[in-house]
């Protein structure tokens, strides 16, 4: 006992001994020079970089250092480092360099971590230039080569990198036990990983990997345990008993991200190991789930996703699974919902976008009582919700959507799943009354009911649900006025009705809700628009196809968050603004169409210097437009931060009990699923001749000014031909004067150009043509005139485009531009060819004129010398009487014949 004493004590002195050791002096020295490189490209004075590597205090133990760890084990050397996420000095540089000979001060080191940096050249002095064969964890890796890494390291973490060629060197680490090369560059298998015989964690996804990946896998090392291929670029095929040799397996995952992995046909094997997470995505596995499934019973996570698994829901492989926590089998070509026959502690269910036809089976919540997930969403299940969901107590998230359930919500539903936050039955053709009093849904956050066939008024029900942040109603049939109690739920902040028939005034009580989001659109309410909302953090507010009359509240125009305004198709009138807003306003979308107005266009409207789409089409504006709209920004200010979605704290994220122990982590043992967000900011706008729904990105790149249909005069300012981004404008239907000026060519990115039914006059300037993303143009009944310049980009508009202008010539019309002109040349041209050929060719006028002349100048003279009593005279008249005698004895000789 003594002994024993004594070598406890002993044991005891040399591990505090070993404690007081501190660094060693080289490996000190080591990393302040690693330190002082780094400054080069990195803040490594910062909290969490390298503050604590000072030269200041000769006594301070390297070993406290941050990122850095030491064991007595090994005499105080440095077995851990890691210059994991260092803060580059310049954001601007795309890539950093690391000199790799810094890192031979460290001989005993186990795990190095050089992770989330910009490291693109890594070379060695002494072992000379590396490239991609040389694994370290980098940021941007391009090139490794040469050097030669400790022998002792366990651990050594490559992912996030852009590394592109297949390891060698790394081979050479039989030590190594965990190998992390996810997101890289990687383009042909690392066959010689086969070397490594202690490998248990190898994690190859998110590369470009291709090749015989069946000899690949085979050839791994049996150690193995953690294997993931999972988003590379295979496009073969893969044999599943080629994981025959690996008997500790417990978790392998493969996918492609540009094609369909072909499953092979298999001979009947045995697996010798016991899985306990598989994935598979993009496989095309036809008819047959994998075989070896049938002998696997204790698997926490099944996912097949993508995979045209054309089977119906495998539920003898959850009930042999007892233990079976999560199955994702989404985007398949499910037939059938088959449950098992006993109940199940499944807790993560989703089966959304398959081919499931049948109803859901009446048990099924009395055979899945735990789980917390389900979707079922898109696919075309028919019938009721089965009155048994009601004993899913745990149950938080549930989508049903796009499917064709129908029927009300069942009572034990709303009493029985009270754990539920997140509600999803868009889409289906539910009907009835919503959440009567009854309904006991605590905890839900977010209600989603749109496009069904609900009627009637909200049911009080709702009030239970204190926590509820976004309610979208949407496109059903519910009607009468909107309760007062709905300025109860204080935590409203989305509130989605549009496409009912619901009708009066806006209650006052809304004033007490928080919202972001207001949509009214599509009803019939009266009245004048709310004076008193609460727009402290309203950033949209859409009341478009409602019977509002009045003027708009001026206070709207202030608030500091609000970027959508839609006001169309109502009875609105009155001034727009009519008070000073200065720089407060933040609206982006001023959507006031089809209302009454009938005054000038305000050059106040101009405060609201970031708007970037402006409506106010089929009004009765008249005068002159403001040239102060070039104030307003349509594109001149870019802010990418404007109709983003609002996250507002649905995220969930499923963990399994079960968790792979390894030095990295591993973000695929967990089930993410996501945050749930308000539906995406769209606006419709009226450009190219058709109303446009934008969203997302393309609405935050869309400008356009729309001030069709009124009454407005005068010329188009000078100003707005200097709106160089803007991509829609349409002043169509006025009374507009002037000509289209040749500064038009400044509006590069314009698409759609309407100037038709005005009074512009003048031609056609042929910088039009130079507008090459042009794609509506109309400027018909108008007053223009001269030859249309059909060429370059407007050679794609036909004739529609100008018609109604009488004096306009050329392609594409059938008006030619030269037809007088060349009439004109015509008749000089034979003007000229009849006088050189005049000698020889009679006059047939004169000719005529000289003969008549001639006659009647004989026949005067004939008759005068008649009337003279004379010889001449008188042997005329004889010689004519000669002659009438002898005519008449040859009439009256013919006659007695």
């Amino acid at each position: 006992m003594a002994l024993v004493l004594f070598m406890i004590v002993t044991l005891m002195l040399q591990l505090q001994m070993k404690g007081c050791v501190g660094c060693l002096k080289t490996e000190r020295m080591g990393l302040l020079q690693l330190k002082s490189y780094l400054k080069n490209g990195f803040k490594v004075e910062e909290e969490g970089m390298m503050k604590s590597w000072s030269h200041d205090d000769p006594s301070s133990d390297c070993c406290h250092w941050e990122r850095v760890k030491c064991s007595d084990a090994t005499g105080g050397h440095l077995v851990y480092l890691s210059l994991i996420g260092l803060t580059p000095a310049n954001y601007e540089l795309e890539s950093q360099s690391l000199n790799l000979s810094l890192l031979h001060s460290f001989p005993r080191l186990q795990s190095l971590d050089l992770s989330f940096n910009k490291f693109s050249d890594l070379f060695d002095p002494i072992n000379g230039t590396l490239n991609s064969n040389f694994f370290v964890t980098f940021n941007h890796v391009k090139s490794i080569q040469g050097a030669v890494l400790p022998s002792s390291l366990h651990v050594l973490d490559l992912a996030e990198n852009q590394l592109s060629s297949s390891p060698k060197e790394i081979c050479a680490l039989m030590n190594l036990r965990e190998l992390n090369l996810r997101s890289n560059a990687l383009t042909n298998l690392p066959y010689c990983l086969a070397n490594l015989s202690r490998l248990r964690t190898l994690d190859l996804s998110g590369n470009q990997m291709n090749g015989d990946l069946s000899s690949f896998v085979s050839g791994l090392p049996s150690a193995l345990e953690y294997l993931s291929l999972f988003d590379n670029d295979f496009n073969g095929s893969f044999c599943f008993s080629s994981l025959a040799n690996h008997t500790r397996l417990t978790v392998f995952m493969l996918s492609s991200k540009v094609g369909m992995i072909q499953a092979q046909a298999e001979t009947s094997w045995f697996p010798p190991f016991q899985l306990k997470m598989l994935k598979l995505k993009n496989f095309n596995l036809g008819s047959t789930i994998p075989s070896f499934l049938a002998h696997q019973h204790d698997l926490r996570l099944i996912h097949i996703t993508y995979s045209q698994l054309k089977v119906p829901f495998p539920g003898w492989l959850v009930q042999n699974n007892t233990r079976l926590e999560s199955i994702i089998l989404n985007n398949n070509l499910l037939t059938e919902l088959r449950l098992p026959r006993l109940v199940h502690g499944l807790q993560y269910l989703d089966i959304s976008s398959n081919r499931i036809y049948d109803s859901i089976p009446e048990d099924i919540g009395i055979v899945f009582p735990h789980l917390k997930f389900m979707n079922f969403s898109s696919n075309h299940n028919r019938g009721t919700i089965p009155s048994s969901m009601g004993e899913m107590k745990r149950l938080e998230l549930l989508d049903m959507s796009s499917n064709r359930l129908y029927g009300q919500l069942p009572e034990t539903f709303l009493r029985g799943c009270y754990s539920l936050v997140f509600l999803k039955l868009s889409n289906n053709q539910l009907q009835g009354k919503v959440f009567p009093r009854h309904a006991n849904l605590t905890r839900l956050n977010s209600l989603i009911l749109n496009g069904n066939r609900f009627d009637g008024s909200l049911g009080k029900g709702l009030l239970n649900s204190k926590t509820l942040e976004l309610l979208d109603i949407s496109d059903n049939s519910f009607s009468g006025p909107l309760p007062y109690w709905i300025g109860k739920m204080s935590n409203l902040s989305f509130l989605y009705m549009r496409g009912n028939k619901l009708k009066g005034q806006v209650p006052h009580q809304l004033q007490n809700l928080p919202l972001l989001v207001l949509d009214m659109s599509n009803n019939s309410f009266s009245g004048s628009i709310p004076r008193n909302l609460n727009v402290i953090y309203l950033s949209e507010l859409r009341l478009h196809s409602n019977e509002f009359m009045g003027s708009v509240p001026s206070y709207l125009f202030k608030s500091e968050v609000l970027q959508v305004l839609d006001l169309r198709h109502n009875s609105l009138s009155g001034v727009i603004l009519n008070t000073t807003i200065g720089k407060t306003s933040d609206l982006v979308a001023l959507l006031l169409g089809n209302n009454s107005f009938q005054t000038h266009i305000p050059e106040k409207i101009c405060q609201l210097s970031n708007v970037s789409l402006l409506d106010l089409s089929h009004n009765k504006f008249k005068g002159a437009i403001p040239s102060c709209l070039v104030k307003m920004s349509f594109g001149a200010q870019t802010n990418h931060y404007l109709f983003t979605p609002y996250y507002f704290g649905l995220g969930f994220e499923f963990v399994l009990s079960w968790s792979y122990k390894s030095a990295f982590d591993l973000v695929d043992t967990e089930a993410e699923l996501g945050i749930q967000s308000s539906p995406e900011t769209t606006v419709n706008f009226f450009s190219k001749s058709r109303y446009e729904t934008y969203q997302g990105g393309i609405l935050r790149d869309m400008y356009g000014l729309d001030l069709s249909s009124n009454q407005l005069s005068g010329e188009i300012p000078a100003e707005v031909w200097d709106l160089k981004n803007i991509r829609s404008l349409n002043f169509s239907s006025n009374r507009l004067t002037g000509s289209i000026p040749d500064s038009i060519s400044k509006l590069e990115n314009l698409e759609s150009l309407d100037l038709s039914n005005n009074k512009l006059h003048g031609n056609i300037p042929p910088q039009l043509a130079d507008l090459n993303n042009l794609g509506y143009f109309n400027v018909s009944y108008n007053n223009l005139s001269g030859e249309i310049p059909f060429k370059a980009h407007l050679m794609t508009f036909d004739e529609k485009s100008y018609r109604g202008n009488p004096h306009l010539c050329g392609r594409p019309t059938n008006k030619s531009c030269n037809l007088e002109g060349a009439t004109e040349t015509s008749a000089s041209k034979r003007a000229t060819e009849e006088e050189e050929e005049g000698d020889g060719v009679i006059d047939m006028v004169w000719f005529y004129w000289t003969c008549g002349a001639v006659y009647i100048t004989t026949s005067l003279a004939l008759f005068a010398f008649l009337c003279i009593d004379s010889r001449w005279s008188r042997e005329w008249f004889y010689r004519v009487d000669v002659l009438v005698h002898h005519l008449q004895r040859f009439k009256d000789g013919f006659i007695c014949n």
